[in-house]
């Protein structure tokens, strides 16, 4: 696991989503807890792409205040795919610092298993550049970014896919 960044000074240095490493003010570092779920299904996973950083991901994200975590990766869930889920195991969690908007900020992010009826989908095209399920040999690795490899692959590992 990666050092956090330590506020010399009054200053937090980390990367925005594009990779550009930047200083912020210590100050205005905001914790981010998120939630994001893996769906499994028949042997594929269901990956979003996100349109902030064009990488593939999972569906899900920012749990608001005194959402508990299931709830908010509901909500996130369905305003970003449509689809209507069952929150199951908590499979992964990484922590990282990171900026977007302009904001930095300590992101907490828990990964869970979740089951639904797969659908058609009514991606939100504001946040995601592309949602599919991708087949196991095909799944794009070096497209994701290293946190949601690990989760992928504990994910599999828990449910014995490969």
């Amino acid at each position: 696991m990666a050092k956090p960044p330590s506020p010399a000074g009054r200053w937090v240095t980390c990367p925005d989503l594009g990779g550009q490493v930047r200083q912020y003010p210590a100050a205005e570092v905001k914790f981010r807890p998120a939630a994001y779920g893996i769906w499994w299904h028949e042997g594929r996973v269901l990956l979003s792409r996100s349109r902030f950083t064009h990488l593939w991901d999972f569906p899900g994200g920012g749990v608001e205040p005194f959402e508990w975590m299931p709830d908010g990766l509901r909500r996130e869930f369905q305003e970003e795919t449509g689809a209507v889920i069952t929150v199951g195991e908590l499979i992964h969690t990484a922590e990282s610092f990171i900026a977007f908007f302009g904001r930095p900020f300590h992101s907490l992010r828990f990964y869970y298993l979740v089951t639904g009826m797969p659908q058609e989908w009514t991606r939100a095209v504001d946040e995601l550049e592309d949602l599919k399920w991708w087949d196991q040999a095909a799944i794009p690795w070096q497209a994701m970014n290293p946190e949601d490899r690990e989760a992928l692959a504990q994910s599999a590992k828990r449910l014995k896919i490969f």
